[in-house]
């Protein structure tokens, strides 16, 4: 394998400049930081939920919605990292909020490797017999009893008053 150099780094297509780059590098102690690891999948899964999962603005910084504008807390990087408020029309606050939705066939987060569709579910399999990792069968459930376990209460039921409805459907309604 041949290395290319380029701008700068040019004088090291000489083998005698690039043999004495790699004997300084051996001479320079470095240093390696590794964080203590995780204790288990789920440490992994909540750290990179925060990441791939966000929203464009959490709950928590939105202050106000009245009178057809929104007022929200945003945090200004070029005037020393300080927390300011912003008030937009309802509309400029959505269109802004909108610019972070994806547009069609794009995906945000692409598996490759062990996570990558080919083989996927063998490969798993693999590594969690290996690992000694408990192997769980998918639990296949109808829509309401999935939304029931999630949520905690029949969605069948008035939360308030706890009347049953007469019927809830899960599919958008039809327009005639």
């Amino acid at each position: 394998m041949d290395l290319d150099f380029h701008g700068t780094a040019e004088l090291y297509e000489d083998p005698r400049e690039f043999l004495n780059l790699v004997d300084r590098c051996y001479r320079k102690e470095w240093v390696a930081y590794c964080k203590h690891p995780f204790r288990d999948s789920s440490g992994v899964i909540n750290y990179l939920g925060r990441y791939t999962h966000r929203v464009a603005i959490s709950n928590n910084r939105i202050l106000n919605v009245q009178n057809s504008q929104v007022a929200f807390k945003w945090r200004d990087y070029s005037d020393g990292n300080k927390e300011k408020v912003m008030t937009l029309s309802a509309m400029e606050f959505i269109r802004r909020f909108l610019l972070h939705i994806l547009p069609k066939g794009f995906m945000k987060i692409r598996h490759y490797g062990l996570l990558g569709n080919r083989n996927k579910t063998k490969k798993l399999t693999l590594c969690k017999r290996l690992t000694n990792t408990p192997i769980r069968q998918k639990e296949k459930l109808p829509t309401r009893q999935l939304i029931q376990k999630l949520i905690g209460h029949d969605i069948s039921t008035c939360p308030v008053c706890g009347t049953l409805f007469q019927h809830v459907s899960l599919s958008p309604p039809l327009v005639s």
